[in-house]
């Protein structure tokens, strides 16, 4: 197999070597090229090839976590971090209890960094990058809800104001309003 491929390797490198390449300009003045003889065509010799040469490789790439030290903590420092929905002292009436938070945070969160929701100073899930939480069973009366920033030990970085909410869920035994007159 071998043989066959370095036979028609120098096969197509004598063939291309021995081409002769030929050069006219028409009545209009456009350069031709062909690698047949024209009428008025002169025979190329002793070509210039084009070449480039790519540029060196460094010896040493820095890797992206190296970049991501080198960040300076002040660049490192959240502008803002705030609760977008609920609106603080919000009154929510669902059944189920159920409240969904979405959150700011500027920048945009920083690699290892992920955010986490408190309910009443207890964290609620697991840390996450994304910024919408769905939270379910909250019970009847008044709630505060937190946004936090943590780095990937679990450190808060930043904290968003308190937001206050109400739950009111519907009564079993709420008649129908009377009207009065």
């Amino acid at each position: 197999m071998l043989k066959i491929f370095l036979a028609f390797f120098l096969n197509v490198y004598v063939c291309a070597s021995l081409a002769q390449i030929y050069q006219w300009t028409d009545n209009q003045g456009v350069v031709h090229f062909s690698d047949t003889p024209h009428a008025g065509a002169k025979k190329l010799e002793n070509l210039d090839v084009q070449t480039y040469s790519t540029p060196p490789v460094p010896s040493s790439v820095p890797s992206i976590q190296e970049n991501v030290e080198d960040i300076d903590e002040k660049q490192k420092e959240y502008t803002k971090v705030a609760i977008l929905q609920p609106k603080d002292k919000l009154t929510i009436r669902n059944p189920q209890g159920y409240v969904v938070v979405s959150a700011q945070v500027e920048p945009a969160l920083f690699p290892g960094d992920k955010v986490q929701v408190l309910l009443d100073d207890n964290v609620i899930g697991s840390p996450q990058e994304a910024l919408i939480f769905q939270l379910s069973g909250i019970y009847r009366g008044t709630h505060t809800i937190e946004i936090q920033v943590v780095d990937s030990e679990g450190n808060v970085i930043k904290s968003s104001p308190f937001v206050t909410i109400y739950m009111q869920n519907p009564r079993v035994n709420m008649g129908k309003p009377s009207a009065s007159l």
